[in-house]
């Protein structure tokens, strides 16, 4: 008799519908009885195939864009305490990490927007003219690390960057010292 394929198919098919709960109940037990054991192959195939399964999420994001961002805002409403709380509590334990990848950011921001970042801060001097002052008053009054930083690279080719945070102490020890004196002579 010859091997008949959508026969076979339709018997297994049969065969499953009549055993459908008897089969679901073994599928139970064995996943309950199997816990560890599951979640290991689970893990370990992940491993094995994450560029696979990273290639397809990216193929199914951006084939279904619109519909994955409502998802996650959707998601995200559903859900915002928790997903705060968990950023926190994240950001707490992993505060050095955190504070290093904003600095990475921020850094890689500043180069790439370079011109732009300096008509804002143009542009905001100019619309809070007093404000500003007050600020710089306010930074040569309490010696800033900016206002020590600024004496410290005037007339010269050194940026901020190139300033150490012990030169900056010793130049404002060196400035309060001074103007002590300058107070006790004018005495």
């Amino acid at each position: 008799m010859p091997y008949d394929k959508e026969k076979e198919k339709e018997r297994k098919k049969k065969w499953y519908e009549a055993n459908k709960e008897k089969i679901l109940k073994q599928q139970k037990k064995y996943r309950e009885e199997n816990k560890g054991k599951k979640k290991e192959q689970k893990r370990k195939w992940y491993q094995e195939n994450k560029e696979r399964i990273n290639e397809r999420n990216k193929r199914y994001y951006w084939g279904n864009k619109e519909k994955e961002k409502e998802r996650a805002k959707k998601y995200y409403e559903e859900n915002k305490e928790k997903l705060l709380e968990q950023d926190k509590k994240y950001r707490k334990e992993n505060r050095e990490k955190v504070l290093e990848k904003k600095k990475k950011y921020y850094e890689a921001y500043k180069e790439a927007n370079k011109e732009k970042l300096l008509e804002q801060r143009k542009k905001y001097r100019e619309e809070n003219r007093e404000k500003y002052r007050e600020y710089q008053k306010e930074g040569i009054k309490d010696l800033s690390d900016n206002y020590v930083k600024g004496l410290l690279t005037d007339r010269t080719n050194l940026t901020y960057k190139d300033i150490p945070q012990e030169l900056i102490e010793a130049k404002r020890e060196l400035i309060k010292i001074n103007r002590f004196i300058k107070r006790e002579n004018q005495k």
